[in-house]
């Protein structure tokens, strides 16, 4: 199993460098380019979330970026040092009101892409999302 953990600023720089990272791995899996293309955007968005809404932008916060992959599959997990939030509470963004909205679909497109999803708020401070992608070999 390899396990790689990254701790990287609150900059939307980093954004870049944790997909590029994890599309990275998912191609060395052998996922296929469309399943390679889903995943990027899944941390994509779920990286963006903890810069922007979880340390919203606070450069003395960090976000953490672990990936374990396995000959099976490819889990990611994305933390923030933020103040934690009830994904209850976030509006529908497939509901009409929302859907000319410009942003509020990141956890929405990363649960539709990924094969397990998981928001887990910490005690203290924070939100750690795991995303698990299974490789399908034919």
């Amino acid at each position: 199993m390899e396990t790689v953990t990254q701790i990287l600023e609150s900059r939307l720089e980093n954004i870049d460098f944790a997909e590029d990272m994890v599309i990275q791995a998912a191609r060395r899996r052998g996922f296929t380019e469309g399943s390679v293309a889903r995943i990027g955007l899944a941390v994509r968005e779920i990286f963006a979330n903890a810069v922007i809404h979880g340390n919203r932008y606070d450069l003395t916060k960090s976000v953490s970026l672990e990936m374990r992959g396995t000959v099976q599959k490819l889990e990611i997990a994305i933390s923030d040092q933020g103040r934690g939030f009830d994904p209850n509470l976030l509006p529908d963004p497939t509901d009409s009101d929302s859907l000319l909205r410009p942003s509020g679909r990141g956890l929405f497109l990363a649960r539709m892409f990924m094969d397990e999803f998981h928001i887990l708020r910490g005690r203290v401070c924070g939100v750690k999302i795991t995303m698990v992608k299974y490789l399908r070999r034919i």
